[in-house]
């Protein structure tokens, strides 16, 4: 259970003017104060439990999460979250087309892993590459770097898309949305919530209040890790037993016809020693009568 004054502490409770909302916020808006709408943190907890909940399940069974998050207040726990759970996130700029046109995304990981693999070998004597070829494959890499460096884990299918603020990440929102990729967001008072299926309701400008968030997400994906390790060990233990079993059973069926073309040979070998035997065994003679 989460403690409300977590929420308050972090400033999730906080939205935006009044006159800056969005009306389809308002089932999240407790009140107002000095011109200020306030959220409603109980909304903001039972949110954080669901989405966390779902996210464990997804991570569970195998699929990917995607987080995404450019803003300067989100860029650096965007970035911890993608490193500690191992999944891709965003945290320069979105790159149009990274759902949507995956394969185009994935050649320019291949070409920024083809770069680095030039910058590993660039220090040895027999590098084929001269000093100024170097430097401007550096500038290559790093400019990739920044865009897709932590695209790199991304694979399909992806299971969920974390956004903070979806209102700046618009194309992810829409190329998820298009994909039918469940998407979970960090929604203030100013954004529209009806594309997000997970939403949840708090300050997308508070560093704190995001660092919060996405901790108590990137738990629940921790979660779903060790639980989807811990099935593919009884998967992988499962497998085993079950060839210990076939081999088993094939030796089984095996012993009894080697033991019966044991028995055929001994019984032509008995054979042949009787017709044998018969044939080197000398005639008795019949006893001659005497004369008396």
């Amino acid at each position: 259970m989460i403690d409300f004054r977590q929420l308050i502490d972090v400033g999730l409770h906080f939205g935006h003017q009044k006159s800056r909302w969005c009306p389809k916020m308002e089932p999240y808006i407790w009140g107002h104060r000095g011109g200020v709408h306030l959220i409603d943190i109980s909304k903001t907890a039972h949110a954080l439990q669901k989405t966390a909940t779902f996210l464990e399940t997804v991570v569970a069974r195998g699929e990917t999460v995607l987080w995404v998050g450019t803003k300067k207040p989100a860029k650096e726990f965007i970035h911890q979250a993608g490193i500690a759970t191992g999944m891709p996130y965003v945290d320069y700029r979105w790159v149009g087309g990274t759902i949507t046109n995956f394969q185009q995304v994935k050649k320019a990981v291949t070409k920024l892993l083809y770069y680095d693999d030039i910058l590993a070998k660039a220090n040895r004597e027999n590098s084929q590459h001269t000093k100024k070829e170097i430097a401007r494959i550096q500038k290559l890499a790093d400019r990739l770097r920044r865009s897709i460096g932590g695209l790199k884990a991304l694979q399909m299918p992806i299971g969920a898309v974390i956004i903070i603020d979806v209102r700046k990440e618009e194309t992810a929102l829409l190329e998820a949305t298009v994909s039918q990729i469940p998407v979970v967001g960090l929604v203030d008072t100013n954004s529209d919530p009806s594309l997000i299926d997970y939403v949840i309701p708090g300050n997308d400008d508070s560093a704190k209040g995001i660092a919060f968030v996405i901790e108590y997400l990137q738990e629940a994906v921790k979660k779903g890790l060790a639980k989807r390790a811990e099935m593919s060990k009884k998967a992988k233990d499962a497998k085993e037993e079950h060839a210990k079993a076939a081999k088993v059973e094939a030796a089984a069926k095996v012993a009894p016809v080697i033991l019966t073309d044991i028995n055929i040979d001994l019984s032509e070998e008995e054979t042949e020693e009787d017709e044998a035997s018969k044939v080197h065994k000398p005639a008795l003679k019949k006893p001659s009568k005497k004369l008396s």
